[in-house]
């Protein structure tokens, strides 16, 4: 079977072109503290199924959180100062987000390749302003799309998801690469027919391709390219 080179590639954002984990990591530990059996994969477990309305508008962000604490058994008197303590961790999480070292230089290697790149990425905020946050962290001008749940109404790994964004860099699902962490995600990219590229991912995960750092993934993909 002839392997279609790529065009394109398109990367989740969070915990892919920068580090996302600080705010649930400090909500795993301060459950844990107040004596919730909890671990650190079993709040992502947790709290991702209960964003996924979100992610796609249907509930708001702070009313899934009080609906996750009641689900660990917080009591409904505590919500609020639970409420604000993640809300104040939230903010200060923000200013300290940063891309990954190598991030910028490696989407500006794949550009020069004549690569179209993009980002697909679940969250409740549309796609301006994630590109001003990406804007903010240095990735400025190197992205051909922005792509958010939030706007077009569906979430990995639904087909859909991914379409829409091979749609906004303009290249068939055959042509594009997908860059992503998470295990439903890659499987979704999988089954959409994109080559599926696992990074700072758990071993194990489904993928077409591993890459152990970002010069990694730059020769994966230039493998995938004419000479």
């Amino acid at each position: 079977m002839t392997v279609a080179p790529l065009s394109a590639v398109l990367f989740d954002a969070g915990d892919v072109l920068y580090d996302a984990t600080a705010w649930r990591r400090w909500l795993a530990e301060r459950l844990s503290a107040s004596g919730v059996d909890i671990t650190y994969p079993l709040l992502v477990e947790r709290w991702e199924a209960q964003l996924v309305d979100v992610y796609t508008g249907r509930v708001g962000y702070w009313d899934r959180f009080r609906r996750l604490l009641s689900d660990f058994d917080i009591p409904d008197a505590d919500l609020p100062k639970w409420e604000a303590a993640a809300r104040a961790k939230g903010s200060e999480v923000q200013e300290v987000h940063r891309a990954f070292d190598g991030t910028r230089e490696m989407l500006e290697a794949l550009r020069a390749r004549g690569l179209r790149l993009g980002v697909l990425s679940d969250t409740q905020q549309p796609a301006e302003d994630v590109r001003r946050k990406l804007d903010g962290f240095g990735l400025d001008g190197l992205f051909d799309a922005v792509v958010t749940s939030i706007d077009i109404g569906h979430v990995k790994p639904e087909r859909e998801a991914y379409q829409e964004a091979a749609n906004a860099v303009g290249s068939p699902l055959a042509q594009c690469a997908f860059v992503a962490h998470d295990v439903d995600e890659l499987e979704g990219a999988q089954e959409a027919g994109m080559w599926a590229i696992a990074f700072n991912a758990a071993p194990g995960v489904p993928c077409d391709a591993w890459a152990e750092s970002l010069t990694d993934l730059v020769e994966l993909v230039n493998s995938r390219l004419p000479a």
